[in-house]
């Protein structure tokens, strides 16, 4: 019996990830092979294991709706949670983009699901872009877009752009070897052509959220056998009058949430698959993103907080054929009504 329950999960999770609201229920006959009576049968084994999936009609053709619950803070607080301030944000790193390796299509289903959520606010770690590097021959081949101009124009061009949801971000290591090999800023370039990304600063910036203190953070150097440890070091450094509420850290391509100091710190995961270099020294990639629930006092202290983590395995991946950069679109959502 738990071996038939663990193959329904699965199979539940699997087509629950592959749902898109309002996709038609043709496009999902097709990708799993069913009739139009055993896809009645998937909603409801979904519904069984706490999927809220339904259908609606939407000019004659039935499609797809996903409801998200959020999770209730209430059983577990001792507190009036009502009185707080209610806030969930999304998190991202290390995209990559004009890398062989990045992956457009991963971006695109985290910020649906932002979408979805309701979630207003996406925070993005640093390296937009895979950079320029003329000392490294092995560069240019472990690129499909080379140099500022078309590096910053695909961020321009092909970035999320959803009604309602504005990206703050910092550049990292990789966006500053644009400046370095020629004085050409990602920021200016993307700032002024998109009103929906906010540029927070080079290597660290801070956002405020009902006045809880969020510190964007990207280091260099390499990370160290124990997740936690610079991640420490960083916090162990600051003044505490100095300290943010939440320190989101990328570059690292890794993926860990603690608490230290009364500092929520998050190891925030790439969104970029494992490249040559990472490969060769064995380094492990984590890609993902998460999902922060936040509850905070009027003075912007924090009463509970939530970090959920989003992790993609390799059957999510696209490798380097050119699928991800030839067949995805800009994901573009208008009129979001939250």
């Amino acid at each position: 019996m738990d071996e038939k329950k663990n193959i329904e999960v699965e199979f539940v999770n699997k087509v629950y990830k592959y749902i898109r609201n309002g996709m038609s229920i043709e496009t999902f006959m097709e990708k799993f092979h069913v009739s139009e009576i055993e896809l009645y049968g998937i909603i409801e084994l979904c519904r069984m294991y706490g999927k809220d999936v339904s259908l609606e009609k939407e000019k004659d053709t039935l499609v797809f709706r996903k409801s998200i619950k959020r999770k209730s803070p209430v059983s577990k607080l001792e507190f009036d949670s009502p009185k707080l301030n209610s806030n969930q944000i999304c998190v991202i790193s290390d995209t990559h983009f004009g890398s062989i390796h990045n992956q457009l299509h991963l971006v695109n289903e985290i910020y649906e699901e932002a979408y979805n959520r309701g979630i207003k606010t996406v925070l993005h770690v640093g390296d937009l872009v895979d950079g320029s590097y003329p000392n490294r021959p092995e560069s240019p081949r472990q690129q499909f877009l080379h140099g500022f101009d078309q590096q910053a124009s695909y961020v321009v061009d092909m970035y999320p752009e959803i009604e309602g949801i504005t990206t703050y971000y910092i550049l990292g290591s990789h966006d500053e070897t644009h400046y370095k090999n020629g004085q050409a800023t990602v920021n200016n370039w993307i700032s002024r052509c998109r009103e929906d990304m906010i540029y927070l600063g080079q290597d660290t910036g801070e956002i405020n959220i009902d006045k809880v203190k969020i510190v964007l953070d990207h280091p260099g150097g390499g990370s160290a056998q124990s997740l936690s440890y610079r991640p420490q070091k960083r916090i162990e450094i600051l003044e505490s009058h100095t300290k943010p509420k939440i320190l989101l850290i990328g570059h690292y391509h890794k993926s860990y949430a603690f608490s230290y100091r009364n500092v929520q710190c998050i190891l925030v995961p790439a969104l970029c698959d494992k490249t040559q270099f990472q490969q060769k020294k064995g380094l492990y990639n984590a890609l993902g993103a998460y999902f922060l629930n936040i509850y905070s006092d009027s003075k912007g202290n924090i009463q509970y907080f939530e970090p959920e983590e989003i992790i993609f395995g390799k059957k999510d991946i696209w490798d380097e054929t050119g699928k991800d950069r030839s067949k995805v679109k800009k994901l573009v959502m208008k009129n979001t009504v939250y």
